[in-house]
């Protein structure tokens, strides 16, 4: 028969130090200029690279169809 090993719980107050809050931090509030300007920033770059990869991907349609073409 095993004999199960017993479990040590050795949790030590600094290792979860960053989960506690202070009382007096001032909570962190949110610019909205600086969030919209910030989504404003990836939605332009996501349609660009949208763009980007429907062009190659019509292009490569285009080149496989002639191809498929000629033979």
């Amino acid at each position: 028969m095993k004999v199960r090993k017993q479990v040590i719980l050795d949790i030590v107050p600094q290792k979860f130090q960053h989960l506690v809050r202070e009382e007096n931090k001032v909570t962190k509030r949110i610019n909205i200029i600086d969030l919209n300007k910030r989504l404003n920033k990836t939605k332009k770059s996501n349609i660009y690279y949208n763009t980007k990869i429907i062009t190659s991907s019509i292009i490569c349609l285009a080149l496989i169809s002639l191809i498929c073409l000629k033979f």
